[in-house]
């Protein structure tokens, strides 16, 4: 007697096709991260997501972000590596930073609210080693962090990203480490 074959249930297939309500999924999931933003860095954010290529979204601009960041840091770090520092001399608080790196001085008025950001399991590591650096550095807070590697990015999309056209993240990534490192 041949072997029958066994007919796939009609329910099943349904369910196999139907779409997930929520967020849509990642290859690797995001964490959250808690920071305080004010009203003018969750437009400034809006904004960012404007000028993105089309491959990229909104919900990509906190790892672009602190990976910007994190890239800036590392060429701190190996532009005094033979002196034992984590950052040149002249660098004596945040607001130095946002000057070496040509950027408007990060002073909100608004009031900060605490939000979450969700961020890829290495960016959410950059993240912490940035936040550990300039807190022991500056005594700043993770927020501050944030709100610097923003300021980074929306001066990096405006100078760099224009005119190209990036479909993933990591092309975007490989493009910051051919420029900064």
């Amino acid at each position: 007697m041949a072997e029958k074959d066994k007919k796939e249930s009609t329910l099943a297939a349904l369910l196999e096709e139907k779409r997930k309500r929520g967020r849509p999924k990642r290859a690797i999931s995001r964490k959250n991260v808690y920071v305080a933003l004010s009203h003018e860095q969750k437009e400034q954010m809006g904004q960012l997501a404007d000028l993105l290529p089309e491959g990229l979204n909104r919900s990509d601009i906190p790892d672009m972000a602190v990976h910007l960041l994190a890239k800036r840091l590392e060429l701190l770090r190996q532009a005094v590596a033979d002196r034992n520092r984590e950052i040149p001399e002249g660098i004596t608080d945040l607001d130095s930073l946002y000057l070496l790196w040509d950027l408007p001085l990060g002073h909100n008025n608004g009031e900060a609210k605490w939000t979450s950001i969700r961020l890829s399991p290495q960016q959410a590591i950059e993240l912490g080693r940035a936040h550990g650096t300039l807190k022991v550095l500056f005594g700043t807070s993770r927020s501050q962090v944030f709100a610097l590697s923003l300021a980074l990015l929306g001066q990096f999309i405006q100078a760099e990203m224009a005119g190209k056209h990036f479909s993933s993240l990591d092309e975007v990534y490989d493009w910051i480490a051919q420029i900064y490192l």
